[in-house]
């Protein structure tokens, strides 16, 4: 008996040893942490560069930048800081450059970094940097340009980060001692688009100084006067760069078309992040007859009242042709390299006048084309524009719509349609 119970303590202790076995296999662990699964997304911006009308150019009329709070202070002693507001400065008496007439038109005021000046910036020299931008877009050579500054003490003046005059004596803050720049210094440097101006101003130090006895200002007009004069086109068109559309832009401004006006616009579209299907929709349409009888000449050329286009029965679309193309260098001429996107066709038919697809992270211009009457398309020289057909019976219309930049990924969306993105042609009636 005893054998038997050694022998089943014999197989029980085999058994354990089997079993220790099964888990001796070699193994390694690796672990990803943090996976991450983030929605993509399509940043569209649009910009408006160029703009003509019956062969005039779109241009800033005139820009007028001065000292006041919406200039920002940037830096001290040349080191970047968290940008502010300036403040308005408290005026010492001898003080005078802001008796300078054009300074005093243009409202110009003293400012500085804080009222009253820092009391250990009165006993060391210290500098401050504000900075201002302004927009100019169209000719700079025919302009006419103004600078004048006021300092307390020394000034250096810099657009778009070149120096273009400075005031290193100590009474840059009386009338007579002030910096003025000569246009020549400011037209080679103007920028197309956003520009910058910068003044470094430097307190000069006093050894017993204080706010009220060694104080700190900066005073100055900037104007440039495009010569537009009375010109209708020039004082109500608009340019503009790349930016988010707050629905206050118009790429179309015009009181009094007639038969044979003619126009030219770059618009760009600006995609981020993902390739898209991109569309300009024109939407929300409304065709006034202006009045609601139409005129005598309307009559006679066979207008009739309630008869026309959907909304208010106004006939002008019908004659409003429009032709887009890929405007590759962006200079408002349909070049013979370049491709037709759309058209000529009438705004009074179309939904959308350019449906492209541009890829992430590029940008796309559009050049686009409009005649009242018949247009027709001349790839390397100047656009036709016949307004015969016209007539009578559009007189005294007007027609109103929105123009509609709109993006959709492309990635899974094999079936896109500009015409299904959900924008009306017309508006919905009263």
């Amino acid at each position: 008996m005893k054998k038997i119970l050694l022998s089943l303590g014999t197989l029980v202790v085999v058994g354990a040893i089997v079993a220790g076995a099964t888990i001796s296999f070699y193994n390694d662990t690796e672990t990803s942490t943090g996976n991450i699964f983030t929605a993509g997304s399509i940043d569209l911006k649009v910009d408006h560069t160029k703009q003509t009308y019956n062969g005039v150019d779109c241009k800033t009329c005139d820009v007028t930048v001065t000292s006041n709070t919406t200039n920002m202070v940037i830096e001290k002693n040349g080191g970047s800081i968290t940008p502010y507001p300036a403040v308005f400065a408290w005026v010492h008496p001898a003080w005078t450059a802001q008796n300078d007439p054009d300074l005093v038109a243009a409202g110009a005021q003293w400012i500085w970094e804080q009222n009253p000046t820092q009391q250990a910036d009165t006993t060391v020299d210290t500098s401050y940097t504000f900075e201002k931008q302004f927009t100019w877009m169209g000719p700079i050579t025919s302009t006419d340009l103004f600078m004048a500054v006021g300092s307390d003490n020394g000034v250096q003046v810099y657009l778009n980060n070149v120096l273009i005059g400075s005031n290193t004596g100590e009474f840059g803050y009386l009338q007579g001692s002030m910096l003025h720049i000569p246009a020549a210094n400011i037209t080679t440097n103007v920028l197309q688009g956003n520009n910058v101006l910068k003044f470094v101003v430097t307190n000069m130090s006093s050894p017993n100084g204080t706010p009220e006895s060694n104080p700190a200002g900066l005073i100055y007009k900037f104007s440039i006067d495009g010569n537009c004069g009375a010109e209708y086109f020039q004082n109500h068109c608009e340019l503009w760069q790349s930016t988010d559309l707050t629905g206050d832009e118009q790429f179309f401004n015009f009181d009094d078309v007639k038969p044979g006006d003619y126009g030219t616009n770059v618009i760009s579209l600006h995609v981020s992040s993902n390739e898209a299907n991109t569309c300009l929709i024109v939407g929300n349409k409304n065709d006034d007859e202006n009045p609601a009888q139409p005129l005598a000449p309307e009559l006679a050329a066979g207008d009739a009242l309630n008869v026309g286009n959907p909304n208010s029965k106004g006939e002008l679309s019908n004659f409003l042709n429009v032709f887009t193309w890929g405007d590759t260098n962006g200079n408002g001429v349909y070049d013979l390299t370049e491709s037709a996107i759309a058209g000529p066709v009438s705004l009074n038919s179309v939904g959308s006048i350019a449906s492209l697809v541009i890829a992430a992270s590029t940008t796309q211009n559009i050049g686009l084309a409009w005649c009242a009457g018949t247009l027709t398309p001349n790839q390397g020289s100047a656009f036709g524009c016949n307004g015969s057909g016209m007539g009578n019976i559009a007189q005294s219309d007007s027609f109103t719509a929105s123009l509609t930049a709109y993006a959709e990924q492309t990635r899974n969306n094999p079936n896109f349609n500009c015409a299904n993105a959900g924008i009306p042609p017309y508006a919905l009636p009263n």
